[in-house]
């Protein structure tokens, strides 16, 4: 699952970074392709960690109905909301330090000293 989890959570990055780069209007479409994966992902998650507070899986069914909204509605911005800063913090939890530093110094190198 780890491996999945990293590709979705690039796939909601690099979404994120070509709908603000390009400015386009397609985000709600692009991230379409995604819900199967979120689905898999959530469902593990779901089956992974039942011990939770109530409050935890409440923000997850909210995000997941942001993302039913904006699809219907065509929101742009209330899909990018739920993506980036709702499922891809829940992916977040179960990525390495080690994985964030790899990423950090493909993209501007390694640190000196």
């Amino acid at each position: 699952m780890e491996e999945k989890i990293k590709e979705l959570y690039e796939n909601i990055s690099f979404l994120g970074f070509q709908a603000t780069y390009y400015r386009n209007n397609t985000y709600v479409q692009n991230c379409q392709d995604l819900i199967p994966q979120i689905q898999e992902f959530v469902q593990w998650f779901l089956d992974n960690f039942p011990g939770m507070e109530e409050g935890v899986y409440q923000n997850l069914a909210d995000i997941l109905k942001d993302c039913e909204t904006a699809i219907r509605e065509g929101d742009n911005v209330l899909m990018m909301d739920a993506m980036e800063q709702g499922i891809a913090g829940y992916l977040e939890m179960f990525l390495s330090e080690e994985y964030f530093k790899e990423k950090e110094n493909s993209y501007v190198g390694e640190p000196k000293g």
